[in-house]
């Protein structure tokens, strides 16, 4: 569960977050649209644990998180590893330097999952866009993490790659996963319960504001 009670952020005088107030129950997936520079991104920082409130207080309860940002392209294919030892980066932390025979599994196991078995002996530059988001979010959760925070994960990808990486979020969630999508598309988040639209530091209920008939949410 993530909770933001009355937070505020600001940088440089600047109010990035104004009194926010928002809840994502365990389960539940939830996604979020808003324009660039309307504080998606300071939302974000701040459930990751990133940044810390300013004002307001911010509760994340028993989660083991995992995030996926954008297609990053070039910075990723240059990274000299196979898409098998990219999945089991995923398994490593700051207390765990090898994996051991059941780590191999989950790694096979995701591989699979993703369509990936048959390239996990490839390089990352290798990879088509598509492919490399694959083993990406293979790589997210591959740990079995809880929540998974996606932040536009779909940026860059032709239309067919970006379907099937909006029914694999789908899938995570019938499965029981904790959802948080960010999107610039409404239509990736069909599937989700509940909808909010950042602007101008503030979280506004989606459906809500088109029923009102402020069209600008919209997109």
């Amino acid at each position: 569960m993530i909770e933001f009670s009355h937070v505020s952020f600001s940088y440089a005088d600047r109010a990035l977050l104004k009194d926010i107030s928002f809840r994502l129950e365990d389960g539940q997936f939830v996604g979020i649209l808003g324009p660039n520079g309307g504080g998606k991104s300071t939302f974000l920082k701040l459930a990751l644990g990133i940044l810390k409130p300013q004002s307001g207080t911010l509760t994340v309860t028993d989660q083991v998180i995992a995030y996926l940002s954008q297609t990053s392209g070039r910075d990723d294919h240059d990274f000299q590893c196979t898409v098998e030892e990219l999945v089991g980066m995923g398994l490593i932390g700051r207390k765990k330097w090898f994996l051991n025979r059941d780590d191999k599994k989950k790694v096979e196991a995701a591989l699979h999952r993703f369509d990936l078995y048959p390239l996990r002996k490839k390089l990352l530059r290798e990879l088509s866009g598509g492919q490399l988001q694959r083993a990406r979010l293979a790589k997210t959760i591959v740990a079995d993490p809880t929540l998974v925070i996606f932040d536009e994960p779909d940026a860059g990808l032709d239309e067919e790659n970006h379907h099937r990486l909006v029914h694999l979020i789908n899938e995570l969630h019938q499965e029981g996963k904790t959802i948080l999508f960010v999107s610039h598309h409404p239509h990736d988040l069909e599937e989700a319960d509940a909808i909010y639209f950042i602007e101008d530091g503030e979280i506004l209920s989606y459906q809500h504001e088109l029923e009102r008939g402020h069209h600008h949410v919209s997109l």
